[in-house]
């Protein structure tokens, strides 16, 4: 597959066509464990799910890879709903953008990474936005408290 988006993303760039990157970056993918290093079912060991993937990762020449714009991060409704769109969607897209948004070679770690992932949530959480841990439960220095006063 990788090879055949490789074929098609150097078609399009011979005609001059600017593109955004999104294949690995769906918000709504199900799995079990944590965002930032599982094992899947062949027992690769795979790290920063959302965060290592590189838009200009093709072969292509420098041309090429100077036309792509960028990436987006993508939520889509087979597992989401109003329900879990919030807690899904960050701190999840704040990986996307942090890398998308700086510099690369700044940011090409994910390891590196994740603590301020964290304390994104963190701030997140300390403002009232639902959550999701990205890497299995973790310690904020405050806790989250909903108030459920209109049930």
């Amino acid at each position: 597959m990788e090879a055949s988006m490789d074929t098609s993303r150097r078609a399009i760039h011979d005609f001059g066509v600017t593109t955004n990157q999104h294949a690995t970056r769906y918000l709504n993918y199900i799995k079990y464990g944590a965002d930032w290093g599982y094992i899947d079912n062949s027992n690769m060991r795979l790290r920063g799910l959302y965060y290592e993937c590189d838009p200009t990762n093709f072969q292509g020449t420098a041309a090429q890879k100077a036309r792509v714009l960028g990436g987006e991060a993508a939520m889509w409704g087979e597992f989401v709903d109003a329900t879990n769109l919030i807690p899904r969607l960050w701190p999840r897209a704040s990986a996307v953008a942090e890398r998308l948004w700086s510099d690369p070679g700044a940011t090409f770690s994910a390891d590196a990474a994740w603590p301020r992932l964290h304390e994104f949530r963190c701030r997140m959480m300390n403002r009232g936005f639902p959550t999701e841990p990205p890497n299995n439960p973790d310690y904020c220095p405050f806790e989250w408290n909903p108030n459920y006063t209109e049930l």
